[in-house]
């Protein structure tokens, strides 16, 4: 899943009044009724808007969408009244600029301001304002508000900042030997392969060449567990599985303990996305599925779900040390992370069409997509919406964009009409957007759990010999005593694929076999 477009603002019309009054009050929606004075409330609605993501004020209008007007006679004083004010430096620091307008809705005047998102960190009258919901909230005197404030406001990208104190000693070198063995799958001639752990630092533009200074974005990616814990001592991922649909676990029915699996990742973004990849196959039905023309199985989890998971990793906002959270239902998985509020991405419920191409990390982008862990901008939201309704016809996505962005599909039925996954107001049940074009097979109803726990080492490349190539990697990681025999029924290929494969992959120096043919082990060879 990539970020959001931005949304389409209306002209101030009639129309369009009338759409905002209908809608309601929101997080960028307010009314106020001020009819023969501009109060307090306008401005710190206004200085809220500024420092979250614009808005519209209403002034005329009661709470409940009720129309009652200005006084005509000061119409023209309260707009002249208002432009004084927020060009005033003493009421608004840093001034903004926006015009407010008349308009006439029936026998009545309405004044409109449509207030922008504000470049900068905005305080009226000495406080700090900022909007939650529906709601202007003062965080002046909340250090915690206010920094998160601060810090959505920051120009630049907490993974372009250099870390403090660290250096090439906080780099986990099997990482990177870990990549390299990525990478060489899908394409033997990468030019990570020829260069050192330091080379690709500064090829992905983690590094300032000159001075040796680290970004985070460095940290996060190629750094070791301790350095993780020194750096950003907050940060975390975790996997949460409950056997009960989220209906029940929201009404606390048939709930005898608060999750059923769980596993905690403090580790860079690499390990992260493997350790969680494998533990959405082990909790995950795998439903059986035969492309056209194929007689290779498809693992449907990995299409769908690399999508969601891989996304979920390059696209948080890691300045606020919230844990990031994957949560698998009996009917349903969502994801939780902090999101960087920024003006090209509306707040709310939105729809997964909204889904545009704006790339909240590049750096750890870029690094996934050497990967292929990600696909380029807009072609990961196209692929959930061609691999959810062959994984479950029925399925339907949920999302909310706000500070903390939450993602939820249903892959499952649900017997009680009430268990529903929907976390928003916006919910999408996709059949038309099926891209199953009658002929590949998908048998529901011969869910299995036959594959469960295997590690697919999150090669997940379009390709089907890479994606095999890659399992069998994550297999003999895993078991390097496994055999031939047990690699072709785990992957379902045939023996002699597998065994081609294991040449392919001894030729180009990957792995090697040890010892004699029966009773002997396999080893992946980790390059220093």
């Amino acid at each position: 899943m990539s970020i959001f477009a931005p949304a389409n603002k209306k002209p101030m019309t009639i129309d369009t009044i009338k759409e905002l009054l209908s809608t309601g009050e929101n997080a960028a929606i307010e009314f106020k009724t001020s009819t023969e004075k501009v109060s307090h409330s306008v401005y710190e609605s206004v200085c809220a808007f500024l420092n979250r993501s614009g808005g519209r004020i209403l002034m005329g209008v009661q709470d409940d969408g009720t129309v009652i007007g200005v006084n005509p006679e000061k119409a023209d004083a309260l707009i002249k009244d208002i432009i004084n004010a927020i060009q005033n430096s003493e009421l608004f620091l840093p001034t903004p600029f926006f015009t407010p307008e008349k308009i006439w809705l029936d026998d009545k005047i309405v004044i409109a301001l449509d207030v922008p998102v504000g470049q900068y960190v905005y305080r009226y009258n000495g406080r700090y304002w900022d909007r939650n919901g529906d709601a202007d909230i003062d965080v002046t005197d909340s250090p915690e508000l206010l920094l998160a404030l601060f810090e959505r406001k920051n120009p630049h990208l907490f993974e372009e900042r250099f870390v403090k104190d660290m250096t090439e000693k906080h780099l986990d070198p099997d990482t990177f030997t870990y990549c390299r063995n990525i990478v060489k799958v899908i394409n033997p001639k990468h030019p990570w392969l020829n260069m050192s752990d330091w080379d690709i630092l500064v090829s992905c533009g983690l590094v300032d060449k000159d001075s040796r200074y680290m970004k985070y974005a460095a940290l996060l990616l190629f750094g070791t567990d301790e350095a993780l814990a020194n750096f950003m001592p907050r940060y975390r991922y975790e996997g949460i599985f409950r056997m009960c649909t989220y209906g029940q676990y929201e009404r606390m029915e048939d709930v005898s303990n608060r999750y059923d699996d769980r596993v905690t990742v403090r580790s860079n973004l690499i390990r992260v996305y493997d350790r969680l990849l494998e533990f959405i196959i082990r909790h995950l039905p795998d439903k059986f599925y035969l492309p056209a023309g194929s007689v290779q199985r498809q693992d449907l989890r990995i299409d769908l779900f690399r999508e969601i998971l891989g996304n979920m990793c390059v696209h948080t906002d890691y300045s606020t040390g919230y844990a990031c959270f994957l949560e698998i239902y009996k009917d349903c998985v969502i994801t939780r992370n902090s999101s960087r509020l920024i003006p090209q991405v509306p707040e709310g419920n939105i729809t997964i069409q909204q889904l545009g191409n704006y790339t909240k990390n590049p750096l750890l982008v870029k690094v996934f997509r050497e990967l292929e862990w990600v696909e380029e901008l807009g072609s990961g939201t196209r692929n959930i919406l061609k691999y959810a309704p062959l994984y479950y016809p029925d399925y339907q996505i949920s999302i909310q964009s706000g500070q903390q962005f939450l993602f939820a599909i249903t892959y499952a039925e649900v017997k009680n009409g009430t268990d529903s996954t929907h976390i928003g107001t916006d919910k999408i049940k996709n059949g038309t957007d099926n891209t199953h074009n009658g002929t590949d097979k998908i048998k529901n109803g011969t869910d299995s759990t036959s594959h469960s726990g295997i590690l697919f080492s999150g090669l997940n490349i379009d390709n089907k010999q890479n994606k095999r190539r890659a399992g069998i990697i994550s297999l003999i990681s895993r078991n390097p005593s496994i055999s031939a025999n047990d690699l072709a029924e785990e992957l379902s290929a045939g023996l002699r694929t597998i065994k081609r494969d294991l040449k392919f992959l001894t030729d180009i120096g990957i792995i090697r076999h040890v010892g004699p043919d029966f009773g002997g082990h396999w080893e992946v060879i980790k390059k220093k």
